[in-house]
């Protein structure tokens, strides 16, 4: 039918109902089943030119000058299939639309279907990752409003656009996109634009305007110094978040993208790798094959305020970035032990079930749902919905929600259909629990168990007096054998006070794995370590190299590293860590961390432990620029310089730069340094 014409691309538009007769357009072109439009705005003077800007401006109707609209005959609707900025754009599809064949077709329905089928898959398939595949039509206008306007590339995507004033006097729209901030206005023939890079700006602070009555200000200063202030922002604390959130990501990216070394972790050297000429050949092929159709897609401020809502998900609770949070709901929580309940917030992902309590401080807990051997519903007294859970330690905890009969329901088939996702983890439960030490410990506490860190052949470091680890022992039993142990630990307040009295040494890692969240990492990945040490054997990188002069300087003065056994131990872990991540690979200062936890932990414990270490706890520590550390230096001088003034100025005086001098302490979390 159009085989002999190319579609244009960036300029279709998914079908939108529109009104034909419009008395800002004037018709070009038009067939039986299209119309070609121009806007009066681009043929009439100046002034009148200006006044249907300010209009467009001040009601965010701005279009660009053509369109093609689609007249369906079988509904009587008018749909608006296409719109440029150029006359040679808008020509070239109109010669598109020309030739779709639509004589051949008798139904008007037919007809109708076809062309709304057709420029959707065009749309979806030309325009995929950009905001033309949006399902909120609001967006769709703003973004291509937006691009055309400062000449953005259509795959910058538009998270939001508010209406506010520049100065308090210019009335315009301020556009917020993945990258950039910017502000149009079109008063009266004048027209004003900012725009500034995120990854540009330095301060963002929340203002007052109208003589510092009205809270409804930003204030964003530019590196170059520059001051902009947008005021009448009815949604001041929503812009002020999102631009936080973006300022972050942006300059997350900048920093990572800053190193400009090699990967350290790729290998330069394998005894085991012979070429294969298939997969060589294979490599070399060209996919030349269309695009598959993209379906719409949710506004990219919905998925920012997801992912913001699962990172805060995932950071309190310490659980891989792989969970998301599907369910929320208000919630009191009890268990039989327990003399009153406590009012929180319930949350469920994909194979976690976590709480909250409303004084955080007061009581949380993270339960996985391998471990749950019973779910039901029961009646109280107080409350129309309730479930009783059994873990896999025989603990139960009633959960009695709050809200509607509906928000019950769906929180009850979700993770019903969550547990049943879980259940090809639970084979592994009993063999993974033997490897816990709390395990063992409420047996038989003077049993000695059979996996563990290098202190159990080697010794802990401490006075033994001093340690008390008997009686650390005794109050760690009383507590475990009450709210549960490992995977199925419930922390009230006095696990917080515990943990200040102290650790048994053997408990120590076990204990440090499960408030970081490397447990969890370690159970859904049971295998990879050794599938790492066995895949990557005899293999050689940057990083392998860097660790073998570094496995002599690793805590020399405890045992363990004076012999061989203890060296191969730090060595496995840090070259399977660096065959995991081989865009970090190894940076110096990870041996020491490495060789501290393993008195503590087993080798898999430290490689997980490690891994929540350098990705998520503390990120860019150990990357080739660490700039996370860096970062972190120089938010700690700033803190002494406002919190110590004296101690500062005197460090000044004697010509010492705090974030130089104390930077050796954050690679090595402060394990080397004695003071």
């Amino acid at each position: 039918m159009n085989s002999h014409f190319e579609p244009p691309r960036g300029v279709f538009t998914l079908p939108t109902p529109c009104e034909l007769a419009n008395p800002f357009w004037d018709v070009i072109k038009s067939s039986k089943y299209f119309t070609l439009q121009r806007t009066k705005a681009s043929n009439i003077n100046s002034f009148y030119r200006g006044v249907i800007g300010t209009i467009q401006n001040v009601f965010d109707t701005k279009q660009p000058p053509f369109r093609i609209i689609f007249r369906a005959e079988f509904t009587s609707i008018s749909l608006q299939i296409a719109v440029s900025q150029t006359e040679k754009g808008i020509n070239e599809a109109w010669k598109w639309v020309e030739v779709l064949g639509l004589t051949k077709l008798d139904d008007p329905s037919e007809k109708e279907n076809y062309v709304v089928t057709k420029i959707n898959s065009l749309v979806t398939r030309q325009d995929k990752g950009t905001d033309e595949v949006s399902e909120d039509e609001s967006v769709r206008s703003a973004s291509r409003a937006f691009r055309q306007t400062f000449d953005i590339a259509p795959t910058e995507r538009l998270v939001n656009f508010y209406s506010c004033a520049y100065r308090g006097i210019i009335q315009g729209w301020m556009y917020i996109s993945e990258n950039y901030l910017c502000f149009y206005a079109f008063m009266l023939g004048h027209e004003t634009k900012i725009f500034i890079e995120l990854k540009d700006i330095q301060d963002l602070l929340k203002e007052r305007s109208k003589r510092g009555m009205v809270a409804d200000s930003i204030k964003v200063i530019t590196k170059d110094g520059q001051e902009h202030f947008f005021s009448n922002l009815f949604h001041r604390d929503e812009t002020y978040e999102t631009l936080m959130q973006l300022i972050t990501q942006s300059m997350q990216r900048l920093l990572k993208n800053a190193a400009i070394e090699p990967a350290p972790g790729k290998f330069i050297f394998d005894s085991n790798f012979e070429p294969s000429p298939e997969k060589e050949k294979s490599e070399l092929k060209f996919n030349n094959s269309e695009l598959p159709r993209s379906p719409m897609v949710p506004p990219l401020r919905k998925d920012l305020e997801e992912r913001k809502r699962d990172i805060e998900f995932q950071t309190f609770f310490n659980l891989p970035a792989t969970e998301h949070l599907m369910e929320e709901c208000s919630c009191d929580f009890s268990t039989p032990e327990m003399k009153e309940s406590l009012n929180g917030k319930l949350q469920l992902s994909e194979g976690y079930l976590a709480f909250v309590a409303d004084d955080a401080k007061s009581c949380n807990f993270v339960l996985p749902l391998y471990t749950v051997r019973r779910v039901e519903r029961i009646n109280s007294g107080t409350h129309n919905f309730a479930l009783s859970i059994l873990n896999w330690h025989q603990m139960k905890l009633i959960l009695q929600i709050n809200g509607h009969k509906v928000t019950f329901e769906k929180f009850c088939n979700t993770i019903r259909d969550n547990l049943k996702n879980q259940v090809r983890y639970m084979k592994n439960l009993r063999s993974f629990l033997s490897t816990c030490f709390s395990e063992a410990l409420l047996v038989d506490p003077k049993k000695d168990i059979s996996t563990g860190g290098l202190g159990l052949i080697f010794g802990f470091p401490g006075d033994v007096k001093k340690l008390r680890d008997r009686y650390k022992t005794k109050l760690w039993i009383e507590y475990l054998q009450t709210n549960g142990r490992n995977l199925t630990l419930v922390k009230v307040p006095y696990f917080s006070k515990l943990v200040r009295v102290g650790l048994p040494n053997k408990l120590r890692g076990e204990i440090w794995e499960l408030c970081s969240g490397a447990i969890f990492l370690r159970f859904v990945n049971d295998g990879m370590y050794e599938k790492l040490q066995k895949d990557n054997a005899g293999k050689v990188s940057l990083s392998t190299e860097e660790i073998e002069k570094d496995l002599n300087r690793s805590l020399p003065e405890y045992p363990a590293y004076q012999t061989k056994e203890g060296i191969n131990t730090l060595r496995r872990v840090l070259t399977a860590y660096s065959w995991k991540d081989p865009e970090l690979g190894y940076c110096q200062a990870m041996n020491i961390v490495a060789s501290a936890i393993l008195i503590y932990m087993s080798e898999e414990q430290a490689f997980w432990t490690l891994s929540v270490l350098c990705d998520r706890l503390i990120p860019g520590y150990y990357s080739t620029s660490m700039y996370g550390a860096i970062l972190d230096q120089i938010i700690f001088e700033h803190y002494v310089q406002n919190k110590m003034p004296l101690l500062y100025e005197h460090f000044q005086n004697v010509d010492v730069q705090l974030s130089v001098a104390c930077l050796p302490w954050s690679p090595s979390i402060i394990s080397n340094w004695t003071g």
